[in-house]
């Protein structure tokens, strides 16, 4: 049965084009391109980016025989297509058309390592992993599929915890960082396990709504570790191996792994976070902890208290966030843990915010309104007194805003397009560049901090041998070391009198340290169950920090005298015993410090590489509705995501006037510009009934039928703060033609019978008639606008619980050849908040008219004439019928229902059941025209309908993109008739490797 699915799932990836071709949108049709091309790589990038390319294709050059070793496998030739204008940290893989995309601005979160160097070692693997796919029974795909093949086996076979964790494991065993050797990057699946249990697979691989569930890296980190090291690495060799030789089979990746293991991938990871839940329990119960009083209040639901700063004696100032939780700022009473909501930000990456002087201080991150590739980070301050919000830059790109004492200045960390790092202290009020200050060989600065008297900033910095505590004296610019530079994870420097405050993980839990501001007695302040992180002071010397649960962050507080330092400071970390016994597997360690880039020769990239023919097959398929049909087809996306073009060969009969199919959408400029060109011929031979007689068309050749529709479109993204927001204004011109025709009708002669009859095998010929075949011709102007504004959804929303959407459109024939009028239509949807906690209204309203065109006829005893067809729907199990005017309603309530997480173990998983009850309304309006008087008559007739839908999500047979299933029952009042339809959806987010933030 699921061979049967995996093979309907492989049909379906080749129809829903827009899912596995992931563009990831255009760059600013300003960047001038340029590449650099080795044995391996070739490297397209921006101009003003060319020396941290060279350092990028050099680091990919020397990782080249190093990243694959482990899995037996040396790739391919790949391109890589550098982001540098975005703000946005992140990189993935991505096959069909198969391509590594980087986002080279660095984040705030980083680990002991140079950015791009992580992105190098972790993305390479991914290409390692899914280019070790392509052989036996794949590679035999790839010849009439072409890369798409690749992509389909990926998505069926490879999960996500193993290529997400695989790549985690090799960052850290090829470097002397990794997130394998940050405790807090164990710490969610830790506190799970010693406060909860070991969820079983499914859920642990595909989520809950009922329980936070760590995501894939997490887990995929732990079970791909833990089992090469019992195992070997050839554990994940021999499963990708399988999985690539024998994709026709059922589970050739789980065979893989039996095959070294003895056991499947479910007893595997039974048996691994076995081994970890012991270990760390051991370690647990060995730790005499910090006595802590917890300011927050622990919620079941999950829900993370971050950067606790304390605004005066009774209340500090927290982040907040959680599955069920949009992003906001809070206030919260010390004493009794009371919260008041402050703020929803923005979309923001993982860096604190600042506070002083009653402002607050943060960065969100901005997406240019028509550029998907070029991100902004803008700093907003709130004024607490006022409660004032202000933005006080604009498409910057600045880093950990740090107000001063005063509230004055803030220091924030800037990033060039070329990556050349820089201190900025910014006029607070006005966002205005006071001082620029350049750091010392590059390195990165992350969250930098003030201390008492406003002269001076410590900072943590990353260069090359790891991360160290740096301060910057503002007077004279200069810098002082007070830690030597290591790999140790230390984060989140706070200057408090004579010490300097972080936190640190040199035991291998995260916990809060503090070192003298000469960099004397270095001691440990907390003892910490999972990790303990971002320390602050209030004037009575009371420390706050948040401390992990399997319930969250929460905010925990303790007199600082209450605390027994210790000076006992671990000389390596606990798992590098483990770490190492892992890197024995690999070829070595790659150097990367000392690399040669003069041997790259830069040359110009046109943005004119319009086309990459990526992947083809036999068969059709229509790129925009996902279809699937007879015939051929072959797929194009360039490597700077500007134009995607597909070409179609439709062999059904059915579809005779879309026999060839041309698709091509160009977005190098501000307008997207879309062509689709469907040319076949009129399907009018054959024989048929009319009614009581038989006859047969002929005619020497079949008339040609044409249709292009050109439409011009400006997608813009105004999306800011706590609203998604977009405007799309379209405009569409559409050409249908075919000739007139003369054939001749042969009518056939019938027997008593009423059936044709046949002489020496031929049929009887009664008479003859010559007949005109009416060709089409329709010459469509549309014009649209189509705009939203949204509440941002947590996970657990069944929609958004406030916003607008609107949409006008307005379509007619203002050119010669046949008339269909015009039709305008509005339609609009406000959401709301329902009555629980994620419950949500929708109501929509729609609204259309329509002028007739040219007489088509008659239809019983009216006149007939054209018309174009609905814009709006009718309710839900009506069927609908003709009309000149409709006004449509629709209600709907949308609630969760259950999370049951129930399990079928490899046959299904039931996350959630939702339901909706709606009711829906239409009036529509219809103007006849009598045939023998000519006189004009008007029918109006009201339709309803009330019902339920009930959804459920759930991941059949292990397939890793969520499916939803539902009924819905509609009463349909006026005809006291039952409708029962079958609900069917699939969320494809695309064959995207990291696509997600990677970190």
């Amino acid at each position: 049965m699921r061979h049967i699915f995996s093979f309907l799932i492989l049909l379906l990836f080749a129809t829903n084009i827009k899912a596995q071709y992931y563009s990831s949108g255009a760059d600013p049709a300003n960047v001038k391109w340029r590449q650099l091309r080795s044995e391996s790589f070739r490297v397209v990038y921006p101009e003003e980016f060319e020396q941290e390319a060279k350092r990028f294709i050099a680091i990919m050059d020397s990782l080249y025989t190093y990243g694959g070793y482990t899995l037996d496998h040396t790739p391919k030739p790949i391109d890589v297509l550098i982001h540098s204008r975005s703000a946005y940290s992140n990189g993935f893989v991505s096959w069909a058309p198969k391509r590594i995309e980087i986002y080279s601005t660095p984040h705030q979160d980083m680990i002991a390592q140079d950015w791009l160097t992580q992105l190098a070692i972790h993305e390479f693997r991914h290409v390692v992993q899914i280019d070790k796919l392509n052989k036996g029974f794949t590679k035999a795909l790839t010849i009439p599929f072409g890369q798409q093949a690749i992509g389909a086996v990926l998505g069926l076979y490879a999960p996500l915890w193993f290529l997400e964790g695989d790549a985690t494991l090799t960052e850290t065993t090829l470097s002397q960082s990794g997130r394998g050797r940050r405790p807090s990057f164990e710490q969610e699946l830790r506190a799970q396990l010693l406060e909860k249990e070991i969820y079983h697979y499914d859920k642990a691989y595909f989520g809950s709504y009922k329980n936070y569930v760590p995501n894939h890296y997490n887990m995929g980190y732990l079970l791909t570790a833990g089992a090469r090291h019992k195992y070997g690495a050839d554990v994940w060799e021999r499963a990708l191996d399988e999985a690539g030789r024998k994709s026709w089979s059922v589970t050739p990746f789980n065979r893989g792994i039996k095959s070294v293991t003895g056991k499947h991938k479910v007893p595997l990871y039974d048996e691994v976070f076995s081994d970890w839940q012991y270990n760390w329990q051991q370690q647990f119960d060995s730790i005499n902890y910090s006595p802590v009083r917890y300011i927050s209040k622990r919620d079941t639901r999950y829900k993370n208290y971050r950067y606790p700063t304390p605004i005066g004696s009774m209340h500090l100032l927290a982040e907040i966030n959680g599955p069920g939780e949009l992003n906001h700022f809070a206030k919260i009473n010390i004493e009794t843990g009371e919260e008041e909501k402050l703020l929803i930000t923005g979309n923001r990456e993982r860096e604190p915010f600042s506070y002083a002087n009653g402002v607050l201080a943060w960065t969100e991150l901005e997406q240019h309104p028509r550029w998907n590739n070029q991100y902004f980070t803008v700093i907003r301050t709130l004024d607490l007194s006022t409660n004032k919000q202000t933005k006080i830059t604009s498409q910057s790109r600045y880093k950990a805003p740090a107000l001063s004492p005063d509230a004055s200045i803030i220091a924030v960390v800037h990033t060039s397009y070329s990556n050349e790092y820089s201190l900025h202290l910014l006029e607070t009020k006005t966002g205005n560049i006071i001082r620029e200050i350049k750091i010392p060989d590059n390195a990165y600065p992350l969250t930098p901090d003030w201390n008492e008297t406003g002269d001076q900033l410590v900072m943590a910095m990353i260069n090359p041998s790891g991360k160290k505590l740096t301060i910057l004296s503002l007077e004279n610019e200069q810098w002082t070391d007070i830690t030597q530079p290591a790999y140790t994870e230390i984060r989140f420097p706070k200057w408090k009198g004579q010490h300097i405050y972080f936190s640190g993980s040199y035991n291998g839990i995260e916990n809060i340290y503090r070192i003298g501001i000469n960099g004397e007695n270095l001691e440990k302040l907390t003892e910490s169950k999972f990790g303990a992180a971002y320390a602050t002071m209030d004037s009575d010397n009371n420390i706050y920090f948040q401390d992990y649960t399997s319930d969250g962050y929460l905010i925990a507080s303790a007199p600082l005298k209450q605390l027994q330092p210790s000076s006992e400071i671990a000389q390596q970390l606990p798992v590098e015993p483990y770490i190492n016994k892992l890197q024995k597997d690999e070829k070595g360690m790659p150097q990367l410090d000392s690399l040669n880039t003069n041997e790259y020769a830069s040359k110009k990239y046109s943005k004119w590489n319009l086309f990459n023919f990526h992947s083809w097959a036999p068969l059709y398929m229509n790129v925009n509705d996902a279809e699937l049909s007879t015939g051929a087809s072959i797929l194009s996306q360039n490597l700077l995501g500007t134009t995607l073009t597909s070409f179609g060969y439709n062999a059904d009969k059915l579809f005779s006037r879309e026999k060839f199919r041309f698709n091509l959408s160009y977005q190098e400029w501000w307008p997207v510009f879309e062509l689709d060109i469907r040319l076949g011929n009129e399907a009018i031979e054959g024989m048929y009934l009319n009614d009581i007689e038989y006859y047969i068309n002929s005619f020497d050749a079949k008339p040609n039928h044409s249709l292009i529709d050109l439409e011009m479109k400006l997608p813009l993204n105004f999306t800011r703060g706590k609203y998604l927001r977009r405007v799309e204004p379209s405009l569409g011109m559409s050409y249908q033609y075919s000739a007139d025709f003369n054939y001749t009708r042969y009518y056939l002669e019938l027997d008593d019978n009423g059936e044709p009859v046949i002489e020496d095998g031929k049929y009887v010929v009664d008479y003859t008639e010559q007949r005109n075949y009416l060709g089409i011709d329709i010459k469509s102007v549309d014009y649209s606008l189509f705009a939203y504004n949204l509440l941002r959804t947590t996970q657990r929303d069944v929609a958004t619980r406030w916003g607008q959407v609107i949409e006008l459109n307005y379509r007619h024939t203002p050119m010669d050849g046949w008339n269909y009028g015009s039709i305008l239509g509005l339609h609009t949807r406000l959401y709301f908040p329902g009555i629980g906690r994620h419950h949500a209204i929708r109501i929509d309203n729609g609204w259309q008219k329509k002028t007739k065109g040219d007489t088509n006829g008659q239809m019983g005893n009216y006149n007939s004439y054209r018309l174009y067809s609905d814009y709006l729907n009718f309710p839900r199990g009506v069927d609908r019928f003709y009309n000149d005017e409709l006004y449509s309603f629709k209600g709907d309530y949308m609630m969760p229902v259950l999370n049951p997480d129930f399990n079928i173990p490899g046959v299904l998983y039931l996350k959630r059941i939702t339901t909706n009850l709606f009711y829906d309304y239409a009036q529509a309006t219809q103007h006849l025209q009598l045939t023998e008087t000519n006189q004009w008559i008007t029918q109006t007739a009201s339709v309803s309908s009330f019902g339920t839908e009930i959804r459920g999500e759930l991941h059949p047979f292990r397939f890793v993109f969520p499916i939803t299933v539902g009924y819905r029952y509609a009463r349909l009042p006026d005809t006291s008739n039952n409708h029962h339809e079958f609900l069917l959806s699939m969320g494809l987010s695309g064959l995207v490797v990291g696509k997600q933030a990677n970190r």
